[in-house]
């Protein structure tokens, strides 16, 4: 028995290391927005500067999908770098977004400055942007091979992944109603023939990246309140050939 309890105590101490250490506790219940008459979205922050932008667009793509779903309820959110009463309030009370973030204190804060209920903040991952090259030779249904000048198809997918962790307080109490990391990864397929590979005019990380911040606020608003929208799927095609491919496994799919 005695060697049983000393094994017990450091599996028991490296449990209280993870419930006391710096890993985030998910909450992944939709929050009761019911009884609120006013919630604010602040900007997002985000892990490196050079996605400010995306940031900001989240947020504010989130909230306007949240006010145009729960009409009821008054939305108050940055809407452009001269619109801003959330950015403003959060400058004027001298804390960072950062903080506003890290702490639910500091949010509540802010949710007090503006008379709001809930405040909705959150943190943005640097999005993953990868480009795959298949070298597969494949032919199109009806293809007849025996034709001069017919080509083999080829095939690239694009994939951009966007991650945000995203907390809702209740400004009275503090008390953290939502914490959950959501992700939504995008796909774009090119097929074109192995002669005119040069040719193809690919996605650029920028323009994935804007797309990110148009369909992630979208799956997001969904964890928020499902029961009034429609689900974003966590991986979704944007993009994929309006035709039939044949490989040596049978037909190309696109998804």
């Amino acid at each position: 028995m005695r060697f049983f309890s000393f094994l017990l105590i450091p599996l028991f101490l490296v449990s209280i290391a993870g419930c006391f250490g710096g890993g985030e506790i998910n909450i992944d219940t939709p929050p009761d927005l019911s009884d609120a008459k006013r919630i604010i979205v602040t900007p997002f922050t985000t892990e490196v500067d050079e996605i400010k932008n995306l940031g900001r667009r989240i947020s504010s793509n989130l909230a306007g999908n949240l006010e145009l779903a729960l009409k009821d309820i008054e939305w108050k959110y940055d809407k452009s770098d001269k619109v801003r009463p959330v950015g403003e309030k959060i400058d004027e009370l001298g804390i960072t977004l950062d903080e506003v973030y890290a702490s639910p204190a500091f949010a509540a804060k802010v949710g007090q400055a503006l008379n709001a209920d809930i405040i909705i903040t959150g943190m943005v991952s640097e999005p993953r942007i990868e480009s795959r090259d298949y070298n597969e030779h494949l032919k199109r249904q009806g293809q007849n091979p025996g034709r001069g000048g017919t080509s083999a198809y080829i095939r690239t997918r694009q994939r951009a992944t966007g991650e945000v962790r995203i907390k809702a307080i209740d400004v009275s109490s503090g008390n953290v109603l939502y914490n959950n990391e959501i992700r939504l990864t995008l796909k774009y397929w090119f097929a074109y023939p192995t002669d005119s590979s040069g040719q193809i005019i690919f996605k650029t990380s920028e323009e994935m990246i804007a797309d990110l911040g148009l369909h992630l606020p979208k799956r997001i608003a969904y964890k928020f309140f499902p029961t009034g929208l429609n689900e974003e799927p966590e991986e979704k095609v944007l993009l994929k050939p309006d035709l039939v491919l044949i490989g040596s496994g049978g037909r190309i799919k696109f998804d």
